[in-house]
């Protein structure tokens, strides 16, 4: 409470140069940032930011009275369960004043654009690293990251920092860099051990049921993935597709070994190029394709070119064996910490073994992620876009139809449900979908992700689905299971 009461007697000023001419505005009269009664916060200036720590989470509907309040002054506003960074626009002035659990937040616009600014004052290392925490808790995990790794710099003993900059690197997704933090700085608990655990690779076995219509099909994997350095990461895996096929007058199976190999060359912090083959056994399809992903989960954009890769998606080519290839692009953009957006867009020829290309189609597939609720309990609502717009159907004699496709352009709305018992994630969706080309249903499904001790984990999902698919026009259900085992040994 000391230390409350002295937050709350201060009201100091943040400069943020001016980009341009500004006028001497003053907005925010009213603007307030306001948590449940009882919750304790502590409240810090950081080089030209509010830094808020809370015990509880601030609700959506406060964000959104103080967005109203401070209009354009406000330059960036990020949040999490337990912290919140504010910043004010280019050429506004801030100051701010902690009472109880709010806080009360004036915005000045500069007089001119010609500003001196008074000599820095000393920035206090933890707020510095709550700051990192809470854009990585945030989703914005390269941000973080680079950030992290500036402050290295400046602290280059200071365990504290090191341990962020592992952190950061394991939420961006550098296993092998987190790793080597986590050793440098002789870190032993259960997430050291963890990203030491599956920086070197890992093995997996796996299962994916889909079943609707006339097919159904089972698909069991068994994978490696080792990496060789910092840089490059050398997988091969066999799978085996089992399709059963309903013809009306009788039901067929048939089965399909394929063996698949990849190598992944990380360039750069956040960007990997993936190079695949493939090859079926039984019908000799083979083909072979490369894979860009850039930038961090905040922002990323990705690139594929997949060519003659053995597939099996429509009942045509699970009776004659089926190739597919494939050009997509397409990225994903956090816009705000709960909401993100994606989008990718393709082209696509499917063809059967034998024979070239027989039918064209273009696709389109997007979607919309917003977290209503974040903390123990996670509420969310998700809307996707799936579409395929058939451009070309090569036909046989008899005007029958080589690779038979359909159009196709699936709406879905569902909520969502997360959280956390002990170890287990579980999330929850459910929904409903309509095709704009006819036809509509529901959609429910139950995810798990479970770590085991250091080194093992366990992800299963499964549920009923209405979007239609190739080869899966209507409502399916399907189930996805697969057992991971880190190749370290988690030291």
């Amino acid at each position: 409470m000391i230390f409350l009461a002295l937050l709350a007697a201060q009201a100091p000023m943040l400069r943020v140069p001016p980009a341009v001419l500004s006028d001497a505005r003053v907005v925010g009269d009213g603007a307030r940032l306001v948590w449940r009664p009882g919750t304790a916060i502590a409240a810090e200036a950081r080089d030209g930011e509010l830094v808020v720590r809370s015990d509880q989470p601030i609700d959506e509907a406060a964000i959104d009275a103080f967005r109203a309040a401070a209009g354009n002054a406000i330059g960036d506003l990020r949040w999490n369960d337990d912290s919140l960074v504010l910043r004010p626009a280019a050429g506004w002035d801030m100051t701010w004043s902690a009472s109880g659990s709010a806080i009360a937040v004036v915005f000045a616009a500069h007089a001119d654009d010609i500003v001196v600014d008074a000599p820095d004052q000393p920035v206090e290392l933890d707020m510095r690293l709550l700051a990192i925490e809470a854009d990585v808790a945030a989703g914005y995990p390269g941000q973080g990251r680079r950030a992290a790794e500036a402050l290295a710099h400046a602290y280059p003993d200071d365990p504290r920092v090191g341990r962020i900059v592992a952190d950061a690197r394991n939420a961006d997704g550098d296993l092998r860099g987190a790793a080597k933090a986590y050793r440098r700085i002789g870190a032993t608990d259960r997430t050291a051990r963890r990203a030491q655990a599956f920086a070197p690779g890992a093995a997996s076995v796996g299962a994916t049921l889909r079943s609707g219509g006339d097919l159904s099909q089972v698909e069991s994997a068994a994978r490696a993935d080792v990496a060789v350095d910092d840089t490059l990461t050398l997988g091969g895996g066999v799978r085996a597709v089992a399709s059963r096929v309903d013809t009306g007058t009788r039901r067929e199976s048939y089965v399909d070994p394929i063996v698949d190999l990849a190598a992944t060359a990380r360039v750069g912090d956040a960007t990997r190029v993936q190079a695949v083959l493939a090859g079926a056994i039984d019908s000799g399809v083979t083909g072979g394709g490369v894979r860009v992903t850039a930038g961090s989960a905040e922002a990323q954009w990705r690139a594929a070119l997949l060519l003659h890769q053995p597939d099996y998606s429509t009942v045509e080519q699970a009776i004659g064996g089926g190739h597919l290839s494939r050009i997509t692009a397409g990225g994903g953009y956090r816009i705000a910490p709960g909401l993100v957006g994606q989008v990718d867009v393709g082209a696509n020829r499917y063809g059967l073994a034998g024979m070239g290309g027989a039918s064209d189609t273009l696709t389109l597939a997007g979607g919309l992620d917003y977290i209503v609720r974040r903390g123990g309990i996670a509420f969310g609502l998700t809307y996707r876009l799936e579409g395929e717009y058939v451009q070309r159907l090569r036909r046989y004699g008899d005007g029958s139809a080589i690779v038979d496709l359909v159009n196709r352009e699936n709406h879905t709305v569902q909520g969502l449900l997360s959280g956390a018992f002990g170890e287990a994630q579980l999330t929850g969706l459910a929904g409903w979908t309509v095709d704009r080309f006819g036809g509509n249903g529901p959609n429910a499904s139950l995810g798990l992700n479970l770590p085991v001790a250091t080194a093992w984990r366990i992800e299963a999902s499964g549920g009923i689905t209405s979007i239609a698919r190739p080869g899966f026009p209507g409502e399916q259900v399907f189930a996805r299971a697969q057992v991971s085992r880190g190749l370290g040994n988690g030291r």
